[in-house]
């Protein structure tokens, strides 16, 4: 056995408990969008509090930081929505906001079953992605 068996293995681990913890994440995402409050703050405590435990490789940090905008950004679409909704401009935004919350979490969720990036450009990524595309 190599001198690096030991550190692969945690390694690997630490991965395996990033990865369950971006499907938990996805899970408080998708079902946010039906018990609103309740568990989007679960997202954002996963995102904010229990990734600073595991050592985040690429992947993981893509994944991270796209719930965590697209949480925000949908919070904040919301509450909007709700406020102006009495004026009849909440009826206006609150749909879309919706299905992009939906459309959201649906790519982030399926890029991540293939083991992709979502919504960040990794410069060694797309230079090796630019390498194959010319060759």
């Amino acid at each position: 056995m190599s001198e690096d068996g030991p550190m692969d293995a945690e390694r690997q681990r630490d991965e395996r408990r990033a990865r369950r913890l971006a499907y938990l994440g996805y899970a408080a995402q998708g079902t946010g969008a039906l018990l609103y409050v309740f568990t989007i703050w679960i997202e954002v405590l996963v995102d904010t509090q229990l990734a600073r435990e595991v050592a985040i490789d690429w992947l993981s940090e893509s994944h991270r930081r796209w719930r965590l905008r697209t949480t925000v950004l949908f919070l904040v679409w919301t509450i909007l929505g709700g406020i102006t909704l009495p004026y009849g401009i909440g009826w206006l935004c609150l749909p879309p906001a919706f299905a992009w919350y939906a459309y959201r979490v649906a790519l982030g969720l399926w890029r991540l079953q293939r083991g992709r990036p979502v919504g960040v450009r990794i410069p060694a990524l797309a230079a090796a992605q630019g390498s194959r595309s010319r060759s």
